[in-house]
């Protein structure tokens, strides 16, 4: 679907557009320019890698669109040197209230453009939780440690080896999470593998991460990667079995796949885009942090096709007991 344009003259919208590196067809209108709050989504396809939370970001900002008649535009961009030029352009053209920058490699380039751009809104989805944003900058970050912990209880009640292992590019609260979930779940895990790869930068780092691990006798891996976990998936046989993040992947490889970890880009779009709606709800400088309590992360459904139920309510208990 595509989305709504920003009601801005033709002339406008030819020369952003075609300024505008990587960005998605805009359609013009012949409506005059109207005083509608503006928010631009700005997503990751580096390597060609877009993650299916690029979709969900777009739903979220659908959503906005519909119920409260905000103008919005999607750009994609290839590199960190696309999305400066391409705040920089939009800045510059004063045609945007909000940029949104869905992932976790906006983060720096936000932080430098924000401060270059101080009266502009700012927003990056999945930030680092102990970051400072700017006064103009509202971060939204996830509960990565309990996803970790979700992860972990099920790799260690799943693992016939006793073997598990965790491949991520940012895998340091994931690690955390999910030794304790692993160690919770079962007390004779041997070993749990860690390495760090990240398939945006480097597409063959993490397959060659997922033949390592495995070499070593891992049968249940933890792929907590921008890709969606696909380049794990596509690596391994059937035999060795990936717990995924982002969106549900157990479409994508039934065989493979016996749960994910989902995060709702949809939610914090959505929700950011509100804020800059109801303006003086938007107060930058903030952290905004989603767990699974308020449904910022959640096992996915399918989950109940692969994992036993037992094991799914006792890793419920777990939570609990662990995140009160």
């Amino acid at each position: 679907m595509k989305l709504k344009s920003i009601f801005i003259t033709i002339a406008i919208v030819i020369s952003v557009c075609g300024m505008i590196s990587g960005c998605d067809k805009i359609t013009g209108s012949n409506e005059e320019e109207t005083s509608a709050v503006s928010v631009t989504l700005m997503t990751d396809a580096g390597n060609g890698v877009e993650s299916e939370l690029n979709e969900t970001a777009r739903l979220g900002l659908e959503d906005a669109e519909a119920e409260l008649g905000i103008e919005g535009r999607n750009i994609k961009c290839s590199d960190t040197e696309d999305m400066k030029s391409n705040i920089d352009i939009l800045v510059k053209a004063g045609k945007t209230d909000l940029i949104i920058g869905a992932g976790e490699r906006f983060e720096e380039v936000i932080s430098v453009e924000a401060a270059k751009y101080p009266k502009q809104k700012f927003a990056v989805i999945d930030a680092d939780k102990t970051s400072k944003p700017h006064e103009n900058v509202v971060y939204i970050s996830f509960d990565d440690e309990r996803a970790g912990f979700m992860a972990g209880f099920i790799a260690g009640k799943m693992t016939s080896k006793n073997k598990i292992a965790c491949i991520g590019s940012d895998t340091n609260e994931y690690i955390s999470g999910f030794e304790k979930g692993a160690k919770t779940a079962n007390d004779k895990i041997e070993e749990i593998l860690t390495r760090n790869a990240d398939p945006m930068s480097d597409p063959e780092a993490s397959k060659n991460a997922a033949n390592d691990v495995t070499y070593y006798g891992a049968d249940v891996i933890f792929a907590p990667l921008p890709d969606d976990s696909k380049s794990v998936i596509d690596r391994v046989d059937n035999s060795t079995k990936i717990i995924a993040v982002n969106t549900d992947q157990y479409t994508y490889s039934k065989e493979k796949v016996i749960a994910s970890i989902i995060k709702s880009y949809k939610k914090a779009v959505y929700n950011v885009s509100v804020m800059a709606y109801n303006e003086e709800d938007f107060k930058g400088g903030q952290n905004i942090f989603y767990s699974a309590k308020d449904g910022g992360i959640a096992l996915s459904s399918s989950t109940e096709n692969t994992v036993p139920p037992d094991v799914i309510m006792r890793l419920d208990k777990a939570l609990k007991e662990e995140y009160k």
